[in-house]
């Protein structure tokens, strides 16, 4: 009865194709914002507790780009230096003919006061060197780490082609490069080696200088680190490849990937600390949930892990409630200072108390 009625009803749109055009793109409009309106409905106790707990660093509007997000942040000179990715227009909105724009913009370098997080100066790096030139590109998720003196930007490049028709993402590598704060240059190093065959889209690879020895993490489940064994060539070599820790396959219960979210920093004497995340995917689109870790600075191997997520991307800024995607973190004194990027257009700034993770944490 039901398929009788429907066909009836499309036999008699089809006679009216003003009206079917109409009806057809009001259904385009409601299906591509239900997100947004299921978003925002479900968002709003998570949102007042959020930004009452977290400061805003960077919004639309900053240094003119429309979106400013997932940074990466070091101590130099007793203050933060913060860089991130900053795009002309949000990814999300370069369609039709703003297609052009999609993922175009530079880097931006700020200086913050390490107790306040005032932002005391912002630049744009306009001397972006060294790299490709055969290929459209675009640099993604910079993060920050310090190797022997130099202050090294982990990244995605981002291999941008037509696909389907558009302007798209083909591949993503993940690659290095040297921050010069002063100079304000962006200066392309290498693509890091392994010794195993890669995959078309590589990215959260995250990097640890300890005794002047220089560590990849590349993966979760199984859990893989591995050595420079070739400056020259940045060859890196495999010395840890655990598949028992059941605990890291999945903490959510999501079914989906888990990945490196931070670069590991100092957390006491034993322990490195970094962050993990993994996506739980909702009708209002991906939510971001988090957890902390710990990395046996001896073994390299994980030890512990926060019996619960310490952040959920529920009640983020932005269009949608579920992209607050931490990026970098800092040990400043009796704290911990998580740095995110939230709705791709947000960078922002969240602060909790080291006894307060710690209590969190459960062995694996």
């Amino acid at each position: 009865m039901l398929e009788t009625v429907l066909n009836n009803f499309i036999v008699k749109l089809n006679n009216y194709p003003h009206f079917k055009k109409s009806l057809v793109k009001l259904i385009d409009f409601l299906f591509e914002f239900r997100k947004v309106t299921v978003g925002n409905l479900t968002r709003n106790p998570a949102y007042i507790c959020h930004i009452l707990r977290s400061k805003v660093i960077a919004k639309p509007g900053t240094l003119s780009f429309g979106a400013v997000f997932n940074p990466g942040v070091l101590i130099v000179d007793n203050q933060v230096i913060l860089l991130a990715k900053a795009q002309k227009i949000p990814w999300f909105k370069t369609q039709g003919k703003k297609r052009e724009l999609y993922l175009q913009g530079n880097p931006v370098l700020m200086t913050l006061d390490k107790n306040t997080m005032q932002v005391l100066e912002e630049n744009v790096i306009t001397k972006i060197l060294d790299f490709p030139q055969e290929i459209d590109w675009a640099i993604e998720d910079t993060r920050l780490f310090y190797w022997k003196g130099q202050k090294m930007i982990n990244h995605s490049l981002v291999i941008k082609g037509v696909l389907n028709g558009s302007l798209n993402q083909t591949s993503v590598l993940s690659s290095l490069s040297v921050l010069d704060e002063k100079e304000k240059t962006f200066r392309f190093c290498a693509l890091p080696k392994l010794d195993f065959p890669l995959q078309n889209f590589e990215k959260n690879w995250v990097y640890k200088e300890s005794r002047s020895e220089l560590f990849l993490f590349y993966s979760i489940h199984p859990f893989r680190v591995l050595k420079l064994e070739n400056e020259q060539t940045l060859q890196f070599k495999t010395i840890v490849n655990q598949q028992s820790f059941s605990k890291l396959s999945d903490p959510g219960g999501f079914g989906t990937m888990v990945s490196f979210s931070t670069n590991p920093i100092d957390f006491d004497e034993k322990y490195w600390l970094l962050i993990i995340h993994q996506i739980k995917n909702k009708i209002s689109g991906r939510c971001y949930y988090h957890w902390a870790l710990l990395i046996n600075k001896e073994t390299l191997l994980p030890e512990n892990i926060t019996s619960r997520p310490i952040f959920s991307g529920m009640g983020a800024r932005g269009r949608t409630p579920g992209i607050r995607y931490i990026s970098s973190i800092l040990k400043v004194e009796d704290e911990i200072l998580f740095f995110a990027g939230e709705g791709d257009v947000y960078i922002t700034v969240t602060k909790k108390k080291i006894v307060d993770i710690e209590a969190m944490f459960v062995g694996l």
